[in-house]
């Protein structure tokens, strides 16, 4: 299981970083044929809104919840131990799940039908086709899914443990400073 998560951790955030980078490098390049040539370069804004920032916002969403850096509003739960934590745990894993399942399902039945219609968009005298970045929705709840249904089974057998953390403690340690 741990040897999945790595990759899937890995994976979410090399194409969210590749995808970072080809949208910084377009836009370079579109204000640069702008500014010199007269003409930008073909489908930018398209390029941006369809492809690129659907993919940074939603590819990590599995790296987030490995983690654990998702909002967490633990308040109530800090001071819960034992079998009260693990049973918020559970419930809180497993609405996260029954809300990403059915979004899964749904955009990849969506995705299906654009791949099949050849979902394009016309950009000036271009045809600019628009049904792959439909396949970046439903490879990302895919992910989370896999993330929670692990993070369920861990519960279950004692691998994973729900305590209290500090995400603010996490990224200082990270950064080497100490307390």
């Amino acid at each position: 299981m741990r040897f999945i998560e790595t990759w899937i951790g890995r994976i979410s955030a090399a194409l969210a970083s590749l995808v970072l980078l080809a949208m910084m490098l377009q836009i370079v390049v579109d204000v640069f044929m702008r500014s010199f040539l007269g003409a930008g370069f073909p489908a930018t804004a398209d390029l941006v809104s369809r492809y690129y920032m659907v993919a940074i916002s939603f590819l990590p969403l599995a790296l987030t919840e490995l983690h654990r850096r998702h909002i967490e509003a633990t308040i109530f739960t800090d001071r819960l131990r034992g079998r009260a934590r693990q049973a918020v745990g559970y419930l809180g894993f497993a609405v996260a799940l029954a809300v990403f399942v059915p979004m899964t399902w749904g955009t990849a039945r969506e995705a299906l039908t654009q791949t099949a219609r050849g979902a394009y968009v016309e950009v000036g005298t271009t045809v600019f086709p628009t049904w792959p970045s439909y396949w970046i929705l439903p490879l990302s709840f895919g992910l989370i899914c896999v993330v929670l249904a692990f993070r369920l089974i861990g519960l279950a057998t004692g691998r994973f443990e729900l305590s209290a953390h500090d995400p603010l403690e996490d990224l200082q340690s990270d950064a080497g400073e100490t307390h």
